[in-house]
């Protein structure tokens, strides 16, 4: 089994990530582009937890 974690979309400069253990992260980006991913993922997987990795 890969240990892999996948790009589920893209949002400007920002990667919306499902991790090997079914997380979801949410890396990069502005204000914007990580509004419009929240509001993605409330519309099209809502079922998705997004946390926003730390530096």
């Amino acid at each position: 089994m890969l240990h892999t974690r996948r790009v589920v979309a893209l949002f400007g400069q920002a990667r919306l990530m499902r991790e090997a253990d079914g997380r979801f992260q949410l890396e990069g980006g502005n204000r914007h582009d990580r509004l419009a991913a929240i509001e993605w993922s409330s519309l099209f997987l809502p079922e998705a937890v997004l946390a926003r990795r730390k530096h």
